[in-house]
């Protein structure tokens, strides 16, 4: 799978699991992206095209199940770094 403006599925993962908590807000998830050094533009492209990806019935769900693991090992590291750092 290539990458969409710079962001490979693992990375589109990373930053949905950092997102995670806020992933319904528009302007927050820009806030994350940028400090992960993403510009806008490139976000909403990359965000765009991986869900329809994600959704397409034609992909069979390889993308979608990249995604699920990419994102479930985020979402395990952040939680033990929030452990890590109590």
């Amino acid at each position: 799978m290539e990458a969409i403006n710079g962001i490979t599925i693992e990375r589109y993962a990373e930053l949905c699991a950092k997102m995670n908590d806020v992933f319904r807000n528009r302007e927050a998830c820009l806030k994350i992206a940028a400090s992960e050094g993403i510009k806008k533009d490139d976000w909403e492209a990359a965000h765009k095209t991986w869900q329809a990806r994600m959704t397409d019935p034609s992909d069979m769900g390889k993308t979608a199940s990249v995604f699920q693991k990419s994102w479930q090992a985020a979402i395990k590291f952040k939680k033990e770094s929030k452990g890590a750092s109590t």
